[in-house]
């Protein structure tokens, strides 16, 4: 039944680590500047080893870009999906929990760094459409052919990078839908259904239409039984333009005859 839950094209820093971060002495404006320009150039360097498959090292680099800048929340998120494909599955929700929290805290800084934080996810969003450009021309290719993945991964960043930027009530941050899909897909490897049905419920909220949500939560359902709702959800996967597997669909339909058996 894993086979079905959609991949995630698809973050592990400790909380320890982050802990001792936090309670070191505050860095001078200049060397923060110097670290975030440092992080970036992990992110970077991340990022390309992604697109050649190169995960173990991928996931190094981001960690590290996450230890220079506790508030880079993407590199979180790309820390996760680099863990992910390596199955550490553990390690890949510590990491995702840590691009939720970091955006929750960002909800009660001052002005002054609400300012820099807004315009530094623009700035990520700038830089992923100009690399999104490069793989739509041709100019830059996944390893394997695997540029479409490419694609779609870079998408789906700039969109979670987009809904971040929104604020909710209070002010506060929005949690992207991406990340509530992410975080349940790491919970749904580690045998915690409870948990997954629930980030699944909340990038559904976040976004009705997002068709991977859907399908995993149906993939739920019908493990624990609930076959006219996994019926349903799947409808809502294949309205939202997410393709179903086939076998699932078998697996659902051969659920309802045996539920219609006389007993």
């Amino acid at each position: 039944m894993g086979s079905f839950l959609a991949s995630v094209a698809v973050l592990a820093l400790v909380a320890g680590a982050q802990g001792a971060a936090q309670n070191r002495p505050e860095a001078s404006p200049l060397t923060q500047e110097i670290n975030r320009e440092e992080a970036r150039h992990h992110y970077r360097a991340g990022d390309r080893l992604m697109a050649e498959e190169a995960f173990e090292r991928a996931a190094a680099r981001f960690r590290s870009a996450t230890q220079l800048d506790p508030d880079y929340v993407l590199a979180y998120y790309s820390l996760g999906q680099a863990l992910m494909k390596l199955d550490r599955y553990d390690e890949a929700l510590s990491a995702y929990t840590e691009a939720r929290d970091t955006l929750r805290r960002q909800s009660h800084v001052d002005q002054r760094m609400q300012v820099r934080l807004d315009q530094q996810r623009r700035d990520e969003i700038h830089e992923l459409e100009e690399t999104l450009q490069k793989v739509r021309s041709g100019k830059v290719k996944g390893t394997g052919g695997a540029t479409l993945s490419m694609e779609l991964g870079i998408e789906e960043r700039i969109r979670m990078l987009q809904e971040a930027e929104l604020r909710g009530a209070g002010s506060e941050v929005t949690v992207p839908a991406e990340l509530h899909l992410a975080l349940g897909s790491a919970y749904f490897r580690l045998g915690q259904l409870e948990s997954a049905e629930e980030s699944y419920r909340a990038a559904i909220r976040r976004r009705g239409n997002l068709g991977a949500a859907h399908n995993n939560l149906a993939v739920i359902c019908l493990m624990t039984g609930r076959l006219e709702e996994a019926r349903r959800e799947i409808r809502a996967a294949e309205e939202a333009g997410f393709f179903v597997s086939v076998r699932f669909k078998s697996d659902l339909e051969e659920r309802e005859r045996e539920a219609r058996r006389p007993r």
